[in-house]
């Protein structure tokens, strides 16, 4: 095939800036010089075609990039045609529309070929490896220019009758195509930076990424691992301080949820007008690295750096944007020296490992928290907060038996509401539930600890006292008796008076054999109290008289 000046498509590639090795292939390829690029990269071009396929999707790929890239069976399900360059693989090969594809040029198919096609989408990727074992090296391009895919797409495969198979472009192709080719290429530049990186980092440096890794693999909470993670970077790359800042949008403050220094830090606030490389970084979501902070224009004029005698900083982001945990920064500063490439790339690949260790971090916090809610809804009352009938009747059996194996005094206090129906119905049951979440908060503040509190049934409440005896339940009674008449509740009228009927029992060991038998003696001397008068307290004697 000739352009307009006549020249080959050939010649005009190995003038352009395609590589080595692939001047067949026509069109400006984007320079892939890695394998692994290459495979990760193929990895998100198949996810998102297959998100947006468009119509007529068409694939052609080699027998290797079809096995490594798992996505690529979704867009084998989504094609029209597939072809594949040499032997198909065994789960693609029953399915319809696969077909093996050889070239009439008598030459060997490319090591690597991954192009996607329809009438919006458009990517060709193309590689070659060149040598053997540790010499090896990788020849590769790609491109999103749709002349440029067909093109490659008749040299992979020109005894192919192409021309109903390349779908032609929509109308509208290039603008729907557009947000997809920018992510595709945003993506790209990542990997490729990634791999710079990680060519920057030596091997020591390597070993210590997996003592770190090992270190905050074991943590479970999000500041442990954040301690961890600067505590190691920090004894890796020498530095007077290293830190890991938090900020949530666009606030002011940044709170140093972890220091090297001082195990102790959390959620230490900072103003970000002292910090401009910080707000930069966040701004920009890049990485920051100041060699001289007395020059540099970011932060020359920041106020007290000039003081601190900071020569050098770096500002790395860990996690960005999280709506769970904000915006995470590790942030270092040296006195002496500036950062290297291969401090800087150190730390780049430590903190893409620990974003990894936090999201799981968090997701085990969140868990744990989950749980410790449906523990409280399993124990607890849902309107008053006292624990519930369940749990009183369970650590009620653990009191009882405690009591009778050593001879300890028990004692329960039963009450409920006086005249309770009478102010549902003439203040209503929200105004009546509140009374009750008022009464039970009061109740918790004149009991003890070790008492066990909680809402019996309706407007009855009951209180279990270990190694108390009669007098001091008694007292006990007359405390939440004085608390409930001494209350003012929001909603009733002044004048309105709360009270409650209060029956006290403690435990007989010779004629209480079981549980119920002291809460039934309560229950006795609580309907005494109604009976004599109600907003009293009562006292079941040792014989079962009512006091």
């Amino acid at each position: 095939m000739r352009d307009k000046t006549g020249k080959d498509y050939a010649e005009r590639e190995m003038a352009g800036t395609a590589p080595r090795g692939l001047s067949r292939f026509p069109g400006a390829l984007v320079p892939i010089d890695s394998p692994i690029v290459f495979s990760h990269f193929a990895a998100d071009v198949a996810k998102q075609i297959a998100a947006d396929p468009g119509d007529r999707l068409c694939l052609i790929t080699d027998p290797v990039t079809a096995r490594m890239v798992d996505e690529l069976d979704r867009c084998r399900a989504l094609a029209e045609h597939t072809f594949v360059l040499g032997e198909i693989p065994s789960r693609w090969a029953r399915a319809s529309g696969v077909r093996s594809a050889h070239n009439d040029s008598g030459r060997q198919p490319e090591d690597a070929a991954l192009l996607l096609f329809s009438t919006t989408a458009s990517v060709a990727m193309v590689g070659r490896r060149i040598g053997d074992g540790a010499a090896t090296q990788f020849q590769g391009g790609w491109t999103a220019d749709r002349k440029s895919v067909d093109a490659v797409a008749r040299v992979l495969l020109p005894g192919t009758e192409l021309r109903e198979l390349l779908a032609p472009p929509a109308a509208d192709a290039f603008v729907r195509w557009i947000p997809q080719m920018t992510r595709l290429m945003t993506v790209f530049t990542r990997l490729v930076s990634a791999q710079q990186t990680a060519g920057n980092v030596g091997r020591d440096e390597l070993f210590s990424v997996l003592d770190i890794l090992k270190a905050i693999a074991s943590r479970r909470r999000t500041h442990d691992v954040l301690y961890v993670f600067v505590e190691q970077v920090a004894r890796v790359i020498q530095m007077d301080r290293c830190s890991v800042v938090r900020i949530w949008g666009r606030d002011d403050q940044g709170q140093v949820v972890a220091s090297h220094d001082d195990a102790n830090v959390r959620d230490l606030l900072i103003d970000l007008e002292k910090y401009p490389e910080l707000r930069w970084s966040m701004d920009h979501f890049e990485k920051v690295v100041i060699n001289d902070a007395q020059v540099d224009p970011l932060t020359r004029d920041c106020p007290g750096l000039k003081e601190s005698g900071i020569c050098a900083l770096l500002v790395v982001p860990i996690v960005l944007l999280d709506a769970n945990i904000g915006s995470l920064f590790l942030r270092g500063a040296r006195r002496n020296d500036p950062f290297t490439p291969r401090e800087i790339g150190f730390c780049e690949i430590v903190a893409e490992a620990a974003s990894n260790a936090l999201e799981r971090a968090h997701l085990l916090e969140r868990l744990q928290t989950a749980n410790e809610r449906l523990e409280r809804l399993a124990v607890t009352d849902e309107l008053t907060g006292l624990h519930n009938h369940r749990y009183f009747r369970e650590r009620y059996a653990e009191e009882f038996d405690r009591a009778r194996r050593y001879a300890l005094p028990l004692s329960c206090i039963m009450f409920d509401i006086d005249n309770f129906k009478k102010i549902n119905d003439r203040y209503g049951h929200l105004q009546g539930d509140e009374i009750l979440r008022e009464i039970a908060a009061r109740t918790l503040r004149t009991t003890r600890r070790s008492d066990i509190v909680a809402r019996y049934g309706g407007e009855e409440f009951i209180i279990i006292m270990p190694q108390t005896g009669a007098e001091g339940a008694r007292a006990q009674a007359e405390r939440v008796r004085e608390s409930v008449e001494d209350g003012v509740y929001v909603g009733l009228p002044q004048d309105a008076k709360v009270t409650v009927s209060v029956g006290v029992a403690e435990l007989q060991y010779q004629a209480m054999l079981d549980g119920e038998a002291l809460i039934r003696a309560a229950d006795s001397a609580l309907y005494e109290a109604k009976r004599t008068g109600k907003n009293r307290v009562v006292v079941s004697t040792a014989n079962g008289e009512q006091s």
